[in-house]
């Protein structure tokens, strides 16, 4: 009889909205070959709406538990890039989750990058999708929410500057903390 085999280790991305973790986390899942998973789509559709929406209409604690269920789902499977919502490392069980499941790698750059990445993306699709932030993204609130999440933040066992690097620069760096970190020889 044989042992039952654990998934293989995911690659977590987590950071403030507009650090990335979107498109550099595609392109690292290129990169590696790995399946991608933006957890924000993954909730609009299981809630089939918006995320605007559902803190509208579900407050933010639905949305908070919708986001714990879909990592726990995801920590499950394994060898997959994960694009997680920028709050999910706020409660500790979500932390203990990725830990536990594989390798925790933070985006970051600085308030004024961040918000100039928001606004743009705002503008370009006509609409925030950042419910906590509002259309306008305020540069205070940016400055204080990265404030009020560093410990969370601070438990990636990785943190990649985005702010002078395109897309495949971050997915190469994010790439090489993968190899090593000691975790590929168990995703053969």
């Amino acid at each position: 009889m044989t042992e039952p085999t654990s998934p293989k280790p995911n690659i977590y991305l987590i950071g403030l909205s507009g650090t990335g973790k979107t498109r550099s986390g595609r392109r690292v899942a290129e990169l590696l070959g790995w399946p991608f998973v933006e957890m924000d789509g993954v909730i609009e559709d299981r809630a089939g709406k918006s995320i605007p929406r559902i803190f509208e209409d579900n407050g933010e604690e639905y949305f908070r538990n919708l986001e714990t269920e879909i990592l726990e789902e995801v920590a499950k499977r394994g060898g997959r890039i994960v694009s997680t919502g920028g709050g999910v490392p706020i409660r500790i069980s979500n932390r203990e989750t990725m830990k536990s499941s594989g390798l925790i790698v933070r985006l970051c750059a600085s308030p004024e990058v961040i918000h100039q990445r928001l606004v743009s993306a705002a503008t370009q699709r006509g609409r925030t999708l950042r419910p906590l932030l509002g259309d306008d993204v305020p540069i205070e609130k940016l400055r204080n929410m990265l404030d009020e999440r560093e410990e969370a933040y601070a438990s990636a066992t990785v943190s990649v500057d985005t702010e002078h690097k395109s897309h495949d620069e971050v997915a190469l760096a994010i790439a090489e903390a993968w190899l090593a970190s000691g975790f590929p020889e168990s995703n053969d």
